[in-house]
């Protein structure tokens, strides 16, 4: 069945909630320790369906549209990491949610880690799966800048909407095929409902912005970082995507590190290896609430 469906097969509520000056929109499903999730590019909180389904006996899931993107409002500014971070503890405020565990993907990721260090004594646990790390300096650190052509044109974010506004389709379709290990691991259907998402007024616009404050990201990163992470990090990556980037970066920044590399993976880990980091994710949050 494809995914698209799965919101009628499990109790998953939308919600909408005024924090920190942004209106965002939000599901939440399940029971127990809250873990809280951050998506990224072109995606949203739809990506994490697959996940909640597969624990929602066990935990209670809150997963946002980040500001900028799919149903939650379009701010011409504010995406900072810090600024993310602090839209997140307002929704955690809101919900009155005080213990939580932090899962993110891609660009989900920056916002992620300074909410983990912006919230060290509430946070139970940050999991970063394929995420880009801007703004360190460790022996062997490559900035993804390099080796990603689409970083650098999506900053340029006028240059990218005007190329991809109305062509959106094509694009994404390119994205979760050539970087994937498995071309058919993203089901049609959520291709075309990402594209549906991202054809909406403003969200192309939007959601670029997780681009355009790269620079601004790398600043914020560098401050945080200078402390180590207390917060237990997990760090993954995909083979035929950041590698070992991603693991590589959370040694370099936290005390306690997991994860490594997942064989046979490119980007969309929770489509092409859903078992694996399912498996991982019940491993790391144990005994952490």
């Amino acid at each position: 069945m494809p995914i698209r469906d799965r919101e009628t097969l499990m109790d998953v509520r939308h919600h909408r909630a005024e924090t920190n000056g942004v209106r965002l929109h939000y599901v939440t499903a399940g029971s127990g320790p809250v873990v809280l999730c951050m998506h990224g590019w072109p995606e949203s909180h739809r990506q994490y369906l697959r996940i909640i389904e597969r624990f929602a006996d066990r935990y209670r899931f809150i997963a946002p549209d980040l500001r900028g993107c799919a149903d939650s409002d379009k701010p011409f500014s504010g995406y900072e990491p810090k600024t993310i971070a602090a839209d997140m503890l307002g929704l955690l405020d809101l919900e009155g949610i005080d213990r939580f565990h932090i899962l993110s993907h891609d660009l989900g990721g920056p916002p992620a880690v300074a909410l983990a260090y912006l919230a060290a004594g509430r946070a139970l646990s940050l999991a970063t799966i394929e995420t880009p790390f801007f703004g360190l300096d460790y022996p062997g650190y490559v900035d993804p800048r390099v080796a990603y052509w689409h970083l650098g044109m999506h900053m340029n974010m006028d240059i990218t909407h005007f190329l991809v506004a109305g062509r959106e389709e094509q694009y994404l379709r390119h994205f979760f095929r050539d970087f994937a290990y498995d071309p058919a691991a993203v089901p049609e259907s959520e291709v075309q409902a990402y594209a549906e998402q991202m054809r909406q007024p403003g969200n192309l616009r939007g959601s670029l912005n997780l681009y355009g404050y790269i620079p601004q990201i790398a600043e914020q990163t560098r401050q945080l970082t200078a402390a180590r992470l207390t917060v237990p990090m997990m760090a993954w990556g995909g083979r035929s995507s950041f590698g070992a980037h991603c693991f590589d970066s959370a040694n370099a920044i936290a005390t306690e590190v997991h994860g490594g590399v997942i064989e046979q993976c490119g980007h969309w880990v929770f489509q092409e290896r859903p078992d694996f980091i399912c498996d991982q994710l019940d491993r790391f949050w144990a005994g952490k609430a």
